[in-house]
């Protein structure tokens, strides 16, 4: 904090006796933008998030793809038909080879996965990239969702989504499982 204040106070002794205001003006932006760019980044984010349509997706896409810190804006409930709805996101995601096997179903608190249904309270996922060599300058792979779940006959398993084989765009396919957790799941996913 001193060395704003020194800073400052060298400014306006150097630059108002040697300089015109102008000059002095963007000194002052530079060093304001530089010792304020963070807060200012996130009080900006505060501001049009909280004004969105649906504020609480859209600031979890924001922390997912790390744009400023997490913040919580509106309501923790909302209503998932009216996103759905708006989004135009589909419920049911079909096999990329097969247009008639579904392989990815959302139904409310219950999941189905290749015909296992799974029940969201007792659901675990993680999404993250596979690489079979992830030291590689330029690591070849794919995003995964990786899960494990009691299925309904109470048999615990664990196995993953791979995006290539669904007929989906990924964030579309990330964003109800985001959605999903944070209202029938453990809420895991809140920290993203």
């Amino acid at each position: 904090m001193l060395a704003i204040v020194f800073g400052i106070f060298w400014l306006l002794i150097f630059v108002l006796k040697h300089h015109s205001l102008g000059y002095f003006m963007g000194w002052a932006f530079f060093f304001l933008s530089v010792f304020l760019g963070k807060d200012l980044f996130n009080y900006l984010k505060k501001i049009i998030i909280s004004r969105a349509k649906h504020p609480l997706p859209l600031n979890l896409l924001c922390n997912i793809i790390g744009l400023g810190k997490s913040y919580n804006f509106g309501k923790d409930k909302f209503d998932l038909d009216e996103i759905i709805n708006d989004n135009k996101l589909p419920l049911t995601f079909n096999y990329i080879n097969n247009h008639q096997h579904p392989i990815l179903q959302f139904n409310k608190d219950k999941i189905l996965f290749h015909n296992q249904e799974y029940d969201w309270k007792d659901f675990r996922w993680k999404y993250f990239f596979y690489s079979e060599n992830p030291n590689a300058y330029k690591p070849k792979g794919e995003y995964l969702i990786e899960f494990s779940g009691i299925n309904q006959h109470n048999i615990r398993i664990k196995n993953k989504i791979e995006f290539g084989k669904i007929k989906a765009k990924e964030n579309e396919v990330i964003l109800l499982f985001v959605i999903h957790d944070l209202l029938f799941g453990n809420r895991a996913s809140y920290y993203y």
